[in-house]
């Protein structure tokens, strides 16, 4: 009897800890392999201090995330860490598993971006941002088709966009601001697929390539680049639309033809060349939280809307000759 409550208390003691019979499996051997050669290839800075053969979980180390289930490596973030000097390591491609990678503030990193990333078969998030890292944007890392989100932001980066962006079927944010970037913008790039598309802060040229299509976009930034021609086609009916910056090109458009959507919140178009009159459809829009249109050749009469005087005269300053409230009102105590 005292032998069978004995087997009886062992197999309910099993059943309400099954985790102590189904250990979490370890670091994978080829994973703590390639961070090891990551963290050499570095110059075994102190931020890493956690990654060392003596504690072979590499699961339990800092900046690395691994699957609950397998036990593989799929996420690695190293940030602001002064002590980081090289280039990209190369042996980021023995972790088969990364599904993001983020390289964030770490001005010792230099060179160029490496084939090896395009070897990774799960990535879906790159950040390249705050670093030295310098040299084209490669064609091979605009075909890892996984990518959802690619941030090679405030690098050193040079020569053009790769085209191939704009054929990834999943990639819905691309930041690319404050590069040396050059050329044009590709066709097919400012399209509805995705959901932040920020190129700022380049020497990108040409004009914004013309798309059609209706899905929605949150935000859109290309200000403080060298854009000519034509960009009122970013505004067409159903074609909604959060955040568009165009400031600080050389656009030159007539305005009154814009069909602005009822989703707009934030739209900055100063410093440009664009022309004709401010249009009605602009002051109705009740979301628009900011606005500026200065430095312009607008003319003629301001709307009467609320949604156009609220927002001061300053969005207006600068122009050939518009004229209205509340441009009088700001003239008047100047």
């Amino acid at each position: 009897m005292a032998s069978f409550l004995l087997l009886l208390l062992l197999l309910v003691a099993s059943a309400a800890s099954p985790a102590l019979s189904h250990p979490p499996p370890s670091c994978n051997a080829a994973d703590l392999h390639a961070l090891l050669a990551v963290k050499q290839s570095l110059g075994n800075p102190k931020t890493l201090s956690t990654w060392s053969p003596s504690s072979p979980d590499c699961c339990k180390w800092d900046h690395v995330r691994c699957d609950d289930a397998s036990g593989r490596v799929n996420n690695v973030f190293i940030d602001g860490a002064d002590d980081v000097r090289g280039q990209i390591p190369s042996a980021v491609a023995g972790l088969t598993s990364l599904m993001s990678l983020s390289l964030f503030r770490l001005p010792g990193l230099s060179g160029t971006i490496p084939p090896c990333l395009a070897t990774l078969p799960n990535l879906q998030f790159l950040t390249l941002s705050h670093t030295n890292v310098s040299g084209p944007i490669p064609d091979h890392l605009a075909r890892i088709r996984t990518l959802d989100s690619v941030d090679l932001s405030n690098n050193r980066l040079t020569g053009c966009i790769p085209a191939a962006f704009a054929d990834l079927p999943n990639l819905r944010s691309l930041d690319l601001r404050h590069n040396q970037l050059t050329g044009p913008i590709p066709a097919g790039l400012v399209q509805g697929q995705f959901r932040s598309l920020i190129l700022s802060y380049n020497q990108l040229s040409g004009p914004i390539p013309r798309d059609d299509a209706q899905d929605e976009i949150n935000t859109v930034d290309l200000s403080h680049n060298r854009l000519t021609g034509d960009a009122s086609h970013m505004f067409v009916p159903g074609r909604p639309i959060g955040k568009v910056d165009l400031s600080w090109n050389d656009l030159d458009f007539d305005l009154s033809k814009a069909v602005f959507p009822p989703e707009l919140t934030y739209l900055d178009l100063s410093h440009n060349r664009i022309h004709g009159t401010v249009p009605p459809s602009l002051g109705r829009l009740s979301t628009l939280q900011k606005l500026d249109l200065s430095y312009n050749r607008l003319c003629g009469p301001l709307p009467r809307f609320h949604g156009v005087i609220k927002h001061g005269c300053q969005a207006y300053e600068h122009n050939q000759c518009l004229r209205g409230a509340p441009i009088e009102t700001c003239h008047r105590y100047s």
